[in-house]
């Protein structure tokens, strides 16, 4: 009994300190303090005037990192108005929305009808609409959207959300709140910082909810959903990249691939030049439509970068993966400054993701300078990562420039071959590259069936043979169940400056004879190398077609 009486003399106190201030008296309800800690909200309690909140408030600014944290919380309470706004309730107060603000944007989600009769329905619809019905949405976080030091992992938010009653709520919240804790707890990164500290020069800590860059995969960001609301600059000018339908050369290249289990998905590689990179950080910015023109999805973030050299320059490359549906859609991204004033580099792309399939199928040609391999495990739709027990990134070279005393990897995967009894290895010559591929898990015993998959590679110069093609057997290396990844190393030291084309064939031998993989699938991608003080070559002049004789005159 008398610890119940305490606990009441304490409440009383905190309504009676609370009671004296007007002008904040609701601030610690706000969204804007969703990252109070625990004793935080103590010290809140026994303020005594506006002024002291008033303190306090700048206070717990400055412990986040000042200015740069208020704003990117400012930018979600806004998105989170704007997407889950009703009558009833303001969109930053609903259960979603302070998920949102806390731990930022999940790396995917996925949309059912609640039960109903004792039936459920599975539903499709990214923004987790179905008219008025009640329907559940879960936010998937992937490991790597949070510090490993922290110890939340994959996290998994089911939200029951009811549009009839304007209402949405935390289904077994349990972990929900301890991830919402522990985020509030390590957005504390000035510990000792005052109110005096809070202004906009202090360095920017890492986004609310996000890991810090020490923590960053190899692999670059994970996919997020589509839950934020563009800046107005930075939606104009993404349009006007879609608009125009046009890339800056040697900034992009992107392709579809899939998962282990099949599910499809888009990756992508922005680069600058790293002496264009500005000293307050980048931003990435995306906007997606799909084949009817209307959005799907969104996307605004710091960027982080990593580096790529070509000969002796140096580029600084953002990587991200989009996970999208199987269809059409045509998409713009872009690197900006953090004041969005400035775009750094832009680009747009169409592309169509495939459904699941036991078609044979290749994915986009890959040459890179760059193979790395991983200590982590990756997640499952980490941009150019192949492999899960032996993972490797591959960096394509979205400039298509090599150094002379570099070598070029091509890189492709292979889905759904057919299997066939181990027959004889068919002899290749000794011209064929080494295939060293790294990274993959065993490949099957000899006593296993397994796939034949026939390459032909061949290099052009200027559009001319530069050398005779070589035909042989792919090496393949088992990723998963019927998904298997090949890749050579091709030492460059003997290519002539200029401008060259790889190409490569790949087929399935185990195929019918009439069939399309039989056949094989053609996939070609520029290189240029460079010349021997770093420069690019100039390109040769365009050779006139040779024109055809005119036919012989008719006699009589």
């Amino acid at each position: 009994m008398k610890k119940f009486w305490i606990s009441l003399s304490l409440l009383a106190i905190a309504a009676v300190s609370l009671s004296q201030l007007s002008k904040y008296k609701d601030w610690a309800k706000s969204p804007e303090a969703y990252f109070l800690t625990p004793a935080e909200k103590t010290e809140w309690a026994a303020l005594h005037s506006d002024e002291e909140a008033e303190k306090f408030i700048a206070s717990y600014w400055a412990k986040r990192g000042g200015q740069r944290f208020k704003d990117e919380v400012t930018r979600r309470i806004n998105a989170a108005d704007e997407q889950f706004k009703s009558s009833h309730v303001r969109g930053a107060l609903t259960a979603r929305g302070r998920v949102l603000i806390v731990l930022g944007g999940p790396s995917r989600v996925t949309t059912e009808r609640a039960q109903v009769s004792g039936e459920s329905a599975p539903g499709s619809a990214p923004g987790g609409a179905f008219e008025q019905e009640p329907f559940v949405q879960t936010w998937t976080y992937d490991k790597t959207k949070f510090d490993p030091s922290w110890g939340i992992g994959e996290l998994h938010v089911r939200i029951l959300v009811e549009p009839q009653r304007g209402s949405d709520q935390v289904q077994g919240a349990a972990p929900v709140e301890k991830a919402i804790a522990t985020v509030a707890e390590k957005s504390i990164t000035h510990p000792g910082a005052s109110a005096a500290g809070a202004t906009a020069g202090n360095a920017a800590p890492p986004a609310p909810g996000a890991a810090g860059a020490s923590a960053a995969p190899a692999s670059g960001n994970p996919p997020a959903a589509a839950v934020v609301v563009l800046p107005a600059a930075i939606r104009s000018a993404l349009e006007t990249a879609a608009k125009e339908n046009a890339t800056a050369a040697g900034t992009f290249w992107g392709g579809p691939f899939h998962d282990a289990a099949g599910e499809p998905f888009y990756s992508f590689e922005l680069s600058i030049p790293a002496d264009r990179v500005p000293g307050g950080g980048v931003k990435f910015g995306g906007l997606v439509t799909g084949e009817s023109g209307q959005e799907v999805a969104s996307y605004w973030e710091d960027a982080r970068l990593s580096e790529l050299k070509s000969g002796k320059r140096t580029d600084k490359v953002f990587e991200r993966s989009v996970a999208l549906p199987p269809g059409t859609y045509r998409a713009a991204f872009g690197l900006f400054t953090p004041d969005e004033a400035t775009a750094l580099a832009s680009a747009s792309a169409a592309f169509r993701l495939e459904g699941k399939s036991t078609d044979f199928a290749v994915s986009p040609l890959i040459l890179s300078n760059t193979v790395t391999p991983l200590s982590k495990r990756p997640g499952p739709k980490d941009p150019f990562v192949f492999g899960s027990e032996k993972p490797v990134h591959v960096s394509p070279k979205d400039t298509h420039l090599f150094g002379k005393d570099e070598s070029l990897w091509y890189f492709f995967t292979v889905t759904n071959p057919q299997l066939a009894a181990p027959a004889a290895a068919t002899p290749s010559a000794s011209s064929a590259p080494t295939s060293t591929t790294p990274g993959a898990a065993a490949a099957p015993s000899a006593g296993d069936a397994k796939p034949r998959v026939m390459t032909r590679i061949g290099v052009l110069r200027n559009g001319q043979p530069a050398f005779a093609p070589f035909t042989g057997p792919a090496e393949l290396q088992l990723l998963s169940p019927g998904y298997y990844a090949a890749g050579s190393e091709i030492p460059l030291a003997s290519f002539q400056p200029g401008y060259y084309t790889f190409t490569l064939n790949v087929r399935d031998l185990n195929a019918p004879h009439d069939s399309a993989a039989f056949k094989g699938i053609d996939l070609k991608e520029d290189f240029v190398v460079l010349n021997a003080d770093g420069t690019v070559p100039e390109k040769p002049a365009p050779v006139a077609p040779t024109p055809k004789p005119k036919p012989p005159a008719k006699k009589g």
